[in-house]
């Protein structure tokens, strides 16, 4: 047998890399293509109206952001925010390849929810090949939480500046081991993007594109989810899938909820996505961008209530480290956690009573003795109740077997600790 080629070596990596992230699809059968996404109007912006607020960072303070934007919960575009990065020029295939070519980015997820990853230069020849990209429905995109963490591409934090809106990263308190994946360099071509979702922890998220256009549909607070998520035949979990087949019910007259704001980000723009909004995002042409999540005072209580329900052992962290570096939100963080857990103890017990005297009230009907037999009964089980209540709360008064569910996420999370998404 003769010598594998280079491009035969690249094209099985590539492959390789495209079976592990969408299993379901077979590529010899040309199942990646088999929408014709690539030959459909799915890119087409005909019609579309864009209505998103957009202001010049130069005529927004800080202060008039949290009060127009953050603190309200409203979107908009900031331009001219990444004027002045080193991104702005260094962040093309060229260079890009030149600096980073052989490190290996993020481009999916497996079955088993390990990270999927290409070299650079191999991802760039997906991104031109008429076999690959040019055509899949729904092409690979190279969407990697953990540049900024690993030695071969930490250089890429220098190349660009978190936005003085942004700056209040409450998340840093958790420590940089348990704090939630928060920033992701993004790169993929034509139809690639992000399905519909709301970002986790109710977190805010910014969006700075450096190069090419990017399509948003955002959905307020509050829409319902079977709404925007309906069961419609071939859709599947990709943005594509979901812009061509559920989008356009959204501008039926029939349509049961609010329309979305749709938003088309160019080059230098900035797209700010507060919390709970549902969005979907579509590249429209090859892109490349950075896009961070983060907690602010602003929305730190919403954030704090979800982080204690999903992440309680970085929570109690969280928790710690704010009292002595955020008193003031620590205060409203510990007044909520007491109130849930006094909500909790107070539902068990109403529970118990009356469990317990429901027992008591059916042995008196029966005989006296056996009556106070029941009663001395009720009172082991009230004991017994109470008892158990104590052993299973932990030393600041909440339950640990919340604890034990965080034990498997943070498994989880070691085994691929970039496997939440961003934006875009």
């Amino acid at each position: 047998m003769g010598e594998t080629s280079p491009r035969e070596e690249i094209e099985k990596k590539i492959c390789t890399a495209k079976r592990a992230a969408r299993s379901e699809l077979s590529i010899s059968r040309r199942e990646w293509c088999k929408n014709g996404y690539a030959h459909s109007n799915v890119l087409s912006t005909d019609g579309l109206l864009d209505v998103a607020e957009r202001t010049r960072c130069q005529d927004l303070s800080v202060s008039d952001f949290v009060k127009l934007y953050e603190q309200p919960r409203l979107p908009v575009v900031i331009t001219g925010l990444a004027d002045a990065w080193p991104a702005k020029n260094e962040w093309t295939e060229h260079h890009l390849e030149e600096r980073f070519g052989q490190h290996r980015f993020k481009v999916g997820t497996d079955d088993d929810g390990y990270a999927v990853r290409l070299e650079l230069c191999h991802f760039l020849h997906y991104m031109q090949s008429p076999n690959h990209a040019l055509v899949d429905d729904s092409p690979l995109y190279i969407f990697d939480a953990t540049f900024g963490d690993r030695h071969s591409s930490r250089s890429m934090l220098n190349d660009y500046k978190i936005p003085p809106y942004f700056r209040e990263d409450l998340f840093q308190f958790a420590g940089k081991h348990r704090r939630p994946p928060h920033r992701w360099f993004v790169m993929g071509p034509a139809r690639s993007g992000s399905s519909l979702h709301i970002d986790p922890l109710a977190t805010n998220a910014w969006n700075t594109l450096i190069k090419g256009r990017k399509r948003w549909a955002l959905f307020p607070p509050g829409t319902p989810k079977k709404a925007v998520l309906p069961s419609i035949l071939g859709v599947d979990s990709e943005a594509v899938s979901w812009f061509y087949h559920v989008y356009p019910y959204t501008q039926s007259a029939d349509w049961p909820t609010a329309k979305p704001i749709d938003i088309i980000q160019e080059a230098g723009e900035t797209v700010f996505v507060p919390g709970g909004w549902w969005h979907a995002v579509l590249n429209l042409e090859t892109t490349i961008a950075v896009t961070h999540n983060y907690a602010s005072s602003s929305n730190f209580l919403r954030v704090w209530k979800h982080s204690l329900r999903s992440r309680p052992k970085m929570s109690a962290k969280w928790l710690l480290a704010l009292r002595q570096q955020r008193s003031d939100l620590a205060a409203i963080a510990q007044e909520n956690r007491d109130r849930d857990c006094l909500g909790a103890f107070t539902h068990s017990s109403t529970s118990s009573s009356s469990s317990c005297s429901t027992s008591s009230s059916s042995s008196t009907s029966t005989s006296t003795s056996s009556s106070s037999t029941s009663s001395s009964s009720c009172s082991s089980s009230t004991s017994s109740s109470t008892s158990s209540t104590s052993t299973s709360t932990s030393s600041e008064g909440c339950p640990n077997s919340v604890e034990v569910a965080d034990d498997s996420h943070t498994a989880k999370r070691r085994k691929t600790e970039d496997s939440c998404r961003g934006d875009g």
